[in-house]
């Protein structure tokens, strides 16, 4: 690295995926609590375990995925890595590190954050609280968003930053759309199928940015077809590899060619299964596999971005 150590280059991008990822889990708790209690077969709270592959580590300490223990062990359970008080804990340990890097007001409200979910119970949490809070969680993450939007100064940390964040969320919808995909696949009837595009589209906030597109009838594809590859949508796949493609090149302006040879590779990769696309005949199956392929290609990148610039 050149004017940015390879440790806090590490800690930047880190504190972005952190951030991003809280605010996806408690997105995700809200939606399903909110939105899917009009399903025929209720809130679905065993979807947000299987969504993060935490099936194994959940029945260590849970016999049931219902809403009280699926709520617990995402939001305050300090011994899972994926809950959001561990996300936040691990934001704030990686801003700690790079406090000389970043603004007063970035490490004041990752503090207060902090702070405000170790105090949190299981009472704070019960499900007359839960839309509530969860809301609450997802301004916090959005607030700290917007501080950095206006406070971080555009040079390397800020690329690194960026690079995490476009990374996470890629990933974040790519998982969103496989298992609402199959859950819209599986659906049964009109009315349990406008709950579930309801459902998916609102786990991603696009609901309404998806009817800007599609203001009359729609059908499942348009949906695929908007989270992968609308380029005015935030959380687009697409929109997401392409500002991720941004600051890496930013990044390999910055270093030269050789240095980063290994990540544009990667990157490459990364852009070629997503213009490769689900073909003509989009079925869950399909997608699954597409979108297998894709995190796969976001580890990959993520893994020569740690060979190259934060394992030195």
């Amino acid at each position: 690295m050149s004017s940015l150590s390879a440790r806090f280059a590490e800690n930047v991008y880190w504190l972005a995926r952190y951030v991003e990822r809280a605010e996806n889990i408690a997105r995700i708790i809200h939606i399903n609590e909110t939105y899917a209690r009009d399903d025929p077969g209720g809130p679905d709270w065993a979807r947000v375990v299987e969504l993060y592959a935490d099936g194994e580590r959940f029945a260590q300490n849970h016999e049931t995925a219902d809403a009280a223990s699926v709520v617990h062990f995402y939001v305050l359970d300090k011994d899972n890595p994926t809950s959001i008080r561990s996300a936040i804990a691990q934001a704030r340990e990686n801003a700690r590190s790079v406090r000389h890097l970043i603004s007063t007001e970035m490490w004041t409200h990752i503090n207060m954050f902090h702070s405000r979910l170790q105090s949190m119970t299981r009472t704070d949490v019960r499900s007359a609280n839960l839309s509530r809070v969860a809301t609450s969680l997802i301004c916090d993450c959005q607030t700290f968003e917007g501080i950095i939007e206006g406070t971080f100064v555009r040079g390397e940390p800020w690329c690194f930053f960026q690079a995490g964040k476009t990374l996470e969320r890629a990933d974040q919808t790519t998982r969103i759309l496989d298992m609402g995909y199959g859950r819209l696949a599986a659906a049964e009837g009109e009315a349990a199928h406008a709950i579930r595009r309801a459902v998916l589209l609102r786990s991603v906030s696009g609901y309404y940015a998806f009817r800007a597109r599609h203001p009359a009838a729609s059908q499942s594809s348009d949906i695929a077809m908007f989270l992968l590859y609308d380029r005015q949508f935030p959380r687009s796949v697409s929109l997401c590899v392409a500002r991720l493609s941004e600051r890496l090149r930013e990044l390999q302006n910055r270093h030269g060619a050789k240095i980063s040879a290994d990540v544009e590779k990667a990157r490459r990769a990364l852009e070629f299964s997503l213009e490769t696309g689900p073909g003509a005949e989009l079925s869950a199956a399909r997608l699954h596999d597409l979108l297998d392929q894709f995190q796969i290609s976001l580890g990959r990148v993520s893994d020569a971005l740690a060979t190259v610039y934060f394992n030195q």
